[in-house]
């Protein structure tokens, strides 16, 4: 995520950056566009008309004419001979003067004659004088240096430096806090992926964005809390059911253990005892299992961790089922074949895991079936699969491996989920010509 915020403060700040100078350039033309004439642009300009005065003005036997018209009615020409008298002239204004002393063309080099803007070209004939209107333009004296034309390459490149520099200040300094204020709402929203609480500062740009996660962290809150109230609810109607049940399950037990060994007693009362005693314990172990896996759901943690080695835990688990007399239906066989495998966790919670699905492939087949236990090492994680080829479980219960099943297949495959996560491992279930569970537990040495 914060590299996310890092990015969108460097594309904002180029882009920044970018527009500036764009907008620069866009400001550089538009100054040269403003500048620059219109009537100058086009080609009509005052020397094009003296050019063309002068190649049209002719001589004839009264003096000079022009041999066709080139002069817009509005403006006035003049032609001055060596000693500053007119010998020529078209549209003269009535208040030209028709000779001019050297002081009064010096005057007239500084662009006006009584206030006539007035340029001036020299030829074979004399100095050729055109007049506009008064007010037509504007003219100002500008003089720069050799040096200054010199300097205005690097005068140019040092400006737009100096902008660039002013550009990227400006946009790092707007970028900052775009991405002081984008890390804090990123790390509301990580917070609120954790289930924290949240509380914003509600104001600027993202006042809207801040609203909506510390609503957001309200109303998750506010569900928390329920799910929490509902959660200790089942866990205390677990807790009490399970009590209410073990006092009388205690005195059933009792009495089919003193059927089962009464010497008084026949020997179909007899067998009645045993399956009493036998069916009592098969539920005093379901609700201890139901009291676990209640307790696991709500990711307590293992009480005690020691190295446990999986094999010798594997091969005591095997041992004992062997050893209670498992009908010969059943073939287990082992393919163990790292003895140094050692996990740090909890022996009795996860000989409780390997117990329950093993005794899971026994219980569910009914009419026998061969289990292989494999264990080997793969990327420092411990490896064990327990495959049957029994008649594999239903689809449904092998998706819900994380809940409490409501179906026949019992707490076996989520009770071992359950172990085996809070170990910091995988568990996944599916068929393979009958069940098999694959384990992964981080390896301890």
């Amino acid at each position: 995520m914060n590299r996310t915020v890092t990015k969108i403060f460097l594309c904002f700040s180029l882009s920044a950056a970018f527009i500036s100078t764009l907008l620069l350039i866009i400001n550089f033309f538009g100054i040269l566009f403003i500048g620059s004439d219109s009537v100058f642009l086009k080609g009509d300009t005052p020397q094009k008309k003296l050019s063309e005065i002068s190649k049209s003005l002719i001589k004839t036997d009264s003096g000079y004419a022009l041999k066709k018209t080139v002069l817009p009615k509005e403006d006035w020409a003049i032609l001055l001979d060596d000693n500053g008298k007119i010998i020529w002239s078209q549209n003269k204004p009535s208040d030209i003067p028709d000779s001019y002393s050297i002081k009064d063309i010096a005057v007239m080099s500084k662009w006006f004659l009584n206030d006539y803007p007035v340029y001036m070209r020299t030829d074979d004939r004399g100095l050729i004088i055109l007049g506009i209107p008064k007010n037509a333009v504007g003219k100002y004296p500008v003089e720069y240096s050799s040096e200054w034309f010199r300097a205005l390459p690097q005068k140019i490149f040092t400006v737009i430096i100096i902008n660039l520099f002013l550009a990227l200040l400006l946009a790092s300094a707007f970028g900052i806090g775009l991405y002081l204020r984008l890390r804090t709402l990123v790390g509301g929203i990580n917070d609120l992926r954790r289930e924290k609480r949240v509380r914003l500062e509600e104001k600027g740009i993202f006042k809207e964005l801040s609203q909506a996660i510390n609503d957001t962290s309200k109303a998750m809150e506010r569900k928390n809390a329920a799910l929490s109230e509902r959660d200790n609810a089942r866990s205390d109607w677990i807790a009490g059911i399970s009590h209410d049940i073990r006092t009388p399950l205690s005195i059933i037990l009792g009495n089919a253990e003193l059927i089962e060994s009464s010497a008084e007693a026949n020997a179909d009362l007899r067998l009645r005892g045993s399956v009493t005693k036998k069916q009592s314990l098969r539920i005093k172990k379901l609700i201890d299992d139901l009291n676990l896996i209640s307790s696991l759901e709500y990711d307590m943690q293992p009480s005690e961790k020691t190295p446990v080695g999986i094999c010798s835990l594997i091969r005591e688990i095997v041992s004992d089922m062997i050893n209670t007399g498992i009908s010969n239906k059943y073939e287990i066989s082992l393919d163990l074949r790292d003895e140094r495998a050692v996990v740090n966790g909890d022996r009795a919670l996860l000989e409780r895991a390997l117990f329950n699905l093993v005794s899971n492939s026994i219980v569910h087949n009914k009419d026998g079936c061969r289990i292989k236990i494999s264990e080997y090492i793969k990327d420092k994680n411990i490896i064990v699969l327990i495959c049957d080829n029994g008649s594999g479980a239903p689809e449904s219960v092998l998706k819900m491996t994380d809940r409490i099943p409501r179906s026949t297949h019992g707490l076996g495959l989520p009770m071992a989920y359950k172990i085996i996560s809070v170990h910091g491992g995988k568990m996944t279930a599916e068929n393979r010509s009958g069940l098999c569970v694959k384990i992964s537990l981080p390896l301890s040495y």
